[in-house]
C-alpha cells in the first residue's frame, strides 16, 4: 500500500481538509479491509452513475478534531473522473515495488510520480482552459509541484520505466507534455495533447456514458439555479440508518441535529427530519383552515385549554392529520435510509415521551368512544403511531430541567421544568437508549455524539 498522489498537499489532508489516496495490491484487500475495519472506518459506495470498479471510499472519525478521515482506495490505477475520459495504466505491480518511506504512508519513487502526475494533469486540461487568454489558475498552481518532481525525478530512471512498463508513452512525448504544462506554452501545443494522450492511451481509456453526461449536467444546472440538495450523494456501504435524536427543551437538539447533519454530509447522503413539525400536507391545511373558521364563528374551542377539556370532531381531525403528516416523513426517512442514506431525525415519537410528538386523542378517549365517528378518529390516530417503529439509534439528549429553564428563554420557565422533568426521570435502560449528558459545555456533547453516532453507523 502506497499514496499515490497527494503527496505535495501532506498539511491539507493530515488536516482532515483532503482525501488521502492509496494504492492498495489486491493480494492484501483482504488484509487491507481488516485493518479498516478495526480502526472504525466505514465504506461509502458512490451512486450507480459514479461508481467505478477497483475504487473505493472509507470514511473514519478522527476523534482528536472530530472531522472525517476519507480514503480514496484503488486497487487499480485509474486517473481523472468519472465525467472525462479515464485511464488506467497498468503500471500497479512496479509502482508498489517502487515505494519508498514518506511523511506518514509509503510514497512512489520520484519518476513514477512524475509520470501519473503528468498524465493525470494533461487529461484534466479542457478546450475552455485553450480558448482562454491567460492559462488556468489550476496550471499556474501546479508549477511548484511539478518542479519539485522535476528536480527529485531521474531522467534517465524516467526513460527505463517507460520503456519497460508503458512503452507507449515514450519520453519524447512526456517531455512534450511537461512542456504543455508550463503557463508560456502555447496554445495550439496545449490543445492537441490530450487528443494525442488519447490515441496514445486508446486502449486504456473509458470514456463517460451519455447517461453520466447528462446526469452531470442535471447537477451542474440544479446547483446553478440554487435547488441542488449539496453535500455528498454516497451511500453508506452495509446500509443506511435512522438516527433518533430526542430530549427536552433547552437540550440542543436542533443545534446537535444541524452540526451532525454538515458533519456526515462530508461523506454520505444525509437528510434531516423534525417529525414533531413534519411538512403539512393540504389535507392538514384544509382542516386547520376550517378549524379556524370554526373559532371565529363560535363554533369551535378556540383556547387550547378549551380543546384539552372537550375536543370537538375537527380538533380531532386536526391531531389525526398531525399523525398522518408525522408518519408520511417517517416513511421518507426510513426509504432514506433504506437507500444507504443516514436519516437524522428530531423530535421522534418515542413511548417514553410522548407529550413531545405522540397520540393526542389518548386522553379524551372516554368521550371520543361514544360515539362511531370518536372511535374511528382514535383507532386512525394509534394506527398511525403504530406503524412508526422504533430507530435504528436512538441517541437522548439528558439535561438537568433547572439548567434546560436557564437556556430556554424564550418558552414560560414551569412549561420548559415539567418537559425536562419528563426526559431527566425516565428510564431509559429497556429502550438500548444512548444516553448523553447535554448539560456540559456544546463541544463535548457534540463529540460524544459523533463517537456515538459514528460507531453505531
Amino acid at each position: 500500500m502506497l499514496q499515490w498522489k497527494g503527496n505535495w498537499k501532506h498539511a491539507r489532508w493530515m488536516a482532515g481538509e483532503g482525501d488521502i489516496d492509496l494504492l492498495v495490491d489486491r493480494g492484501a484487500e483482504a488484509q487491507f479491509r481488516n485493518v479498516l475495519e478495526a480502526l472504525g472506518f466505514r465504506r461509502a459506495d458512490a451512486p450507480v452513475e459514479r461508481r467505478l470498479p477497483g475504487i473505493e471510499s472509507h470514511f473514519g472519525l478522527d476523534p482528536v478534531t472530530g472531522r472525517l478521515i476519507h480514503l480514496h482506495v484503488y486497487y487499480r490505477l485509474l486517473l481523472g473522473s468519472y465525467w472525462h475520459v479515464m485511464y488506467r495504466l497498468p503500471i500497479e505491480a512496479p509502482l508498489l515495488q517502487s515505494a519508498t518511506q514518506g511523511n506518514v504512508f509509503l510514497v512512489p519513487s520520484a519518476e513514477f510520480e512524475l509520470l501519473t502526475f503528468v498524465v493525470r494533469m494533461v487529461q484534466r486540461l479542457s478546450p475552455l482552459d485553450v480558448l482562454r487568454p491567460r492559462p488556468p489558475r489550476w496550471l499556474t498552481s501546479i508549477q511548484p509541484e511539478l518542479d519539485a518532481l522535476l528536480r527529485k525525478a531521474d531522467q534517465g530512471r524516467l526513460g527505463e520505466i517507460v520503456a519497460a512498463h508503458i512503452p507507449v508513452l515514450d519520453v519524447a512525448f512526456i517531455e512534450t507534455c511537461i512542456a504543455a504544462l508550463r503557463p508560456d506554452c502555447s496554445r495550439g501545443a496545449r490543445a492537441v495533447l490530450p487528443w494525442r494522450l488519447r490515441r496514445r492511451l486508446r486502449a486504456h481509456a473509458r470514456r463517460p456514458t451519455v447517461r453520466q453526461g447528462l446526469l452531470r449536467w442535471a447537477r451542474n444546472l440544479a446547483e446553478r439555479v440554487g435547488t441542488g440538495r449539496g453535500g455528498s450523494r454516497n451511500k453508506v456501504a452495509h446500509g443506511g440508518t435512522v438516527v433518533a435524536i430526542v430530549g427536552s427543551d433547552g437540550a440542543g437538539k436542533t443545534t446537535c441535529t444541524r452540526e451532525l447533519a454538515a458533519w456526515l454530509s462530508q461523506g454520505f447522503a444525509v437528510m434531516t427530519a423534525h417529525l414533531g413539525h413534519p411538512p403539512r400536507s393540504l389535507l392538514t391545511l384544509a382542516v386547520g383552515a376550517l378549524l379556524r373558521l370554526g373559532e371565529t364563528m363560535g363554533v369551535s374551542a378556540a383556547s387550547d385549554e378549551a380543546r384539552r377539556r372537550a375536543p370537538g370532531y375537527l380538533a380531532a381531525l386536526r391531531a389525526l392529520c398531525s399523525a398522518r403528516d408525522r408518519h408520511r416523513l417517517y416513511v421518507r426517512a426510513r426509504r432514506f435510509a433504506f437507500g444507504g442514506g443516514i436519516a437524522l431525525c428530531e423530535r421522534y415519537p418515542v413511548a417514553l415521551t410522548p407529550e413531545f410528538a405522540g397520540p393526542r386523542l389518548d386522553a379524551f378517549a372516554g368521550p371520543l368512544r361514544r360515539t362511531r365517528l370518536g372511535r374511528w378518529l382514535l383507532a386512525a390516530e394509534a394506527s398511525y403511531y403504530r406503524r412508526i417503529l422504533s430507530p435504528d439509534l436512538l441517541v437522548v439528549l439528558r439535561i438537568d430541567p433547572e439548567i434546560a429553564v436557564r437556556r430556554k428563554t424564550d418558552e414560560p420557565e414551569e412549561y420548559v421544568r415539567r418537559r425536562g422533568h419528563i426526559v431527566w426521570a425516565a428510564d431509559w435502560s429497556a429502550t438500548g437508549a444512548h444516553v448523553v449528558d447535554a448539560g456540559g459545555p456544546f463541544d463535548d456533547v457534540l463529540a460524544r455524539l459523533k463517537a456515538v453516532i459514528w460507531r453505531e453507523l
